[in-house]
């Protein structure tokens, strides 16, 4: 008998190694429990965009490989990135944080946000970088962390291509507590808040244009 069924055997109580084997209970460990899932939440109120108001595209955030993923990035200091355990986002964050935009250019009469696959002849075009996206735990792994995001935004005319204009939107907030789902509570937060200065940014680049 080879050791490997020798173990088995043990394992499963049999009472003889000659045992049949399909009498033992079954040893398989019990299946890792599930990770917590999340969204990067947006509760707009849609209205219908006007016949006249301009046309968005907005491209396909960018960022570094690991804030580019589905995992919620911390931070024990200023200098390292881990992820955190037992959570992860629904989406990669570049995908949700441009349907964010979309979303949140909905909220405006006054502005017509588009998916580059929507296939719609954009007046304009946005490109984003995430250069940060993450909970900064600057007071120690017990306390509350510190969620910091950062967004480098460029606005461009398409049929011209000229840059209208280029734009860092930065926002910081103190999670209620170190729990993952205060952090992304926090997290939804900052980014409604960036989102918000974006939009009205986007507005006066298209009304001076």
């Amino acid at each position: 008998m080879s050791r490997k069924i020798f173990k088995l055997a043990l394992l499963c109580g049999c009472v003889s190694l000659t045992a049949s084997l399909s009498a033992c209970v079954s040893v398989l460990p019990d299946p890792e429990p599930a990770n917590s899932i999340y969204r990067l939440t947006m509760t707009p109120e849609k209205v219908e965009p006007s016949r006249t108001a301009p046309i968005i595209r907005i491209d396909q955030p960018t960022a570094a490989r690991l804030v580019g993923t589905r995992k919620i990035i911390v931070s024990p200091d200023a200098q390292r990135l881990a992820v955190a355990g037992g959570a992860e986002w629904a989406d990669t964050l570049p995908n949700m944080l441009q349907k964010a935009v979309v979303d949140k250019l909905a909220t405006r009469p006054d502005l017509n946000g588009v998916m580059p696959a929507a296939g719609a002849r954009a007046n304009y075009r946005v490109h984003m970088n995430i250069d940060a996206f993450e909970a900064r735990f600057d007071n120690g792994p017990e306390a509350a962390p510190l969620v910091m995001i950062s967004y480098s935004v460029t606005f461009a005319d398409t049929a011209t291509r000229r840059l209208m204009g280029t734009r860092q939107f930065n926002e910081s907030i103190r999670a209620d507590s170190n729990r993952i789902s205060s952090i992304v509570a926090a997290m939804n937060r900052a980014n409604e808040l960036a989102l918000s200065d974006m939009t009205e940014w986007f507005l006066q680049l298209t009304r001076s244009a």
